[in-house]
């Protein structure tokens, strides 16, 4: 499977994907454009991050955008949370994301 290290942090850290519509599931010459341009963009939440995830690899660029789940979509706060970081290599996404929700998981830990 492509991106395997990806899902496969996002499912060890208890992460529910919300929305998967990447490009790569569709393969052979009836792939559309933008399944081709957006061979990874998956909706995730990790509740015991506190996180709202967007894992994205969208026009050659890797990237995660996170933004806090508790507050509501709709507020100023929440978009003010958001933050974005482009990566070179799955690797280094993937590692990233291990290291995010990591220290969320230590979170919920200390706080129970």
């Amino acid at each position: 499977m492509k991106y395997r290290r990806i899902y496969q942090t996002l499912e060890k850290y208890g992460a529910r994907i919300t929305y998967d519509g990447s490009g790569w599931q569709y393969a052979g010459r009836f792939q559309t454009y933008t399944q081709r341009m957006r061979p990874l963009w998956v909706v995730a939440e990790a509740p015991k991050a506190g996180l709202r995830l967007w894992v994205c690899h969208n026009a050659g660029r890797l990237s995660v955008t996170t933004a806090d789940m508790r507050l509501s979509s709709d507020s100023r706060e929440y978009h003010e949370t958001q933050k974005r970081r482009e990566f070179h290599t799955q690797g280094e996404l993937a590692e990233y994301l291990e290291a995010l929700l990591a220290a969320g998981a230590d979170k919920a830990n200390a706080a129970a």
